[in-house]
């Protein structure tokens, strides 16, 4: 008895690591994901009545005090992977102008090496890290890190 238990402990891991040791590419990411991505914008500028004015670098306008003020930005919307390294956003929205250069129908490359990846370029980007795969071998939740290394922003995108 001892030993058919043990037989079936053994098969039920053997089972449990096969199923969740597997290559990734970038058909780990295929589908239309809902992602959000929140972060930080600091800004140096000063408030004419209730309206705040963004000043340049250093350089206060006169009879102004200026001080830097944190801006909460959110981008959020839905994203289509077609699973070779191509990712469309269909719907974009935005708090505070963040990812505002983005727009449904923007196509930006991705690519998957392991467990970590990346999609558009370094100076319009993001790391991404996938997790929770189905059956399929696909990530159903990825985590999103901006590539901006002075107001980098984070986030998750779930697969519908």
């Amino acid at each position: 008895m001892k030993k058919v238990m043990m037989l079936g402990m053994l098969m039920a891991a053997v089972v449990t690591m096969a199923s969740t040791s597997f290559a990734t590419s970038a058909a780990s990411i295929k589908g239309v994901y809902n992602f959000q991505v929140a972060g930080i914008d600091n800004q140096y500028g000063y408030y004419s009545g209730s309206t705040w004015v963004q000043a340049q670098v250093s350089s206060c306008p006169a009879k102004q005090v200026c001080f830097s003020q944190a801006f909460p930005r959110l981008t959020y919307g839905t994203i289509s992977f077609d699973g070779v390294g191509h990712a469309t956003f269909l719907t974009v929205g935005n708090v505070n102008n963040a990812g505002s250069n983005l727009v449904p129908g923007t196509v930006l490359p991705y690519s998957v090496s392991g467990y970590n990846g990346a999609i558009g370029s370094s100076t319009n980007g993001a790391y991404l890290t996938l997790g929770s795969f189905n059956a399929a071998g696909v990530a159903t939740v990825v985590t999103i890190r901006t590539a901006n290394g002075t107001n980098p922003s984070t986030g998750v995108a779930t697969l519908q």
